[in-house]
């Protein structure tokens, strides 16, 4: 285990890596259809996207060529921040989405709860997570993933700690797959 992390650590940065449904799904039930999402790290290609709107919800996705999200200030309304940012910008992305005061959801991998920076912003400003009960496999070529993957929420859930199964296949949501039909009704 040990050696598989610093192998990971000692090879070059891929940050650009897209999310499987299957870490997306489980927190559907945690938004709201009359909000507008911006999907900031979105290059057209999202998952996060794609199912945002497959469910009925109204998404705004740019990518750091349109709007550098760390740099620039966004130009149009939105509701929610909501994004799989790259995990080397992880700090920078949490002190940025504090600065909007507007709700937000990162999933960053279950670590970023520790560290002295994010410490004391999660004191300051809080923070809430959904745990997802297994780790998230984000490329198709490896079979084990070193860490959690969960979603690092602020003015979104009602509980601080939250668990919930990924992909969903909960009694609320396990027929999304099935059917792989639009949720057309509010998770609140």
């Amino acid at each position: 285990m040990k050696q598989a992390m610093i192998n990971y650590m000692q090879q070059e940065k891929n940050d650009e890596l897209y999310t499987p449904d299957e870490a997306i799904i489980p927190i559907l039930k945690y938004l709201d259809h009359n909000l507008i999402y911006w999907e900031c790290t979105d290059f057209g290609e999202s998952n996060i996207t794609k199912v945002l709107k497959e469910n009925g919800f109204k998404v705004i996705h740019t990518s750091k060529r349109e709007i550098d999200f760390l740099k620039d200030k966004a130009n149009f309304e939105f509701d929610v921040i909501i994004t799989n940012p790259p995990y080397s910008f992880k700090n920078d992305f949490l002190k940025k989405c504090y600065e909007y005061n507007k709700p937000f959801m990162l999933l960053l991998p279950l670590t970023a709860l520790e560290g002295k920076e994010r410490g004391k912003l999660y004191r300051e400003k809080g923070i809430e997570v959904i745990v997802l009960d297994k780790r998230i496999n984000f490329m198709k070529e490896k079979k084990n993933v070193w860490f959690n993957t969960s979603c690092f929420c602020h003015g979104i859930c009602d509980k601080l700690l939250n668990f919930e199964k990924a992909g969903g296949e909960d009694e609320s949501t396990k027929w999304y797959k099935k059917s792989n039909k639009k949720m057309c009704r509010s998770w609140k």
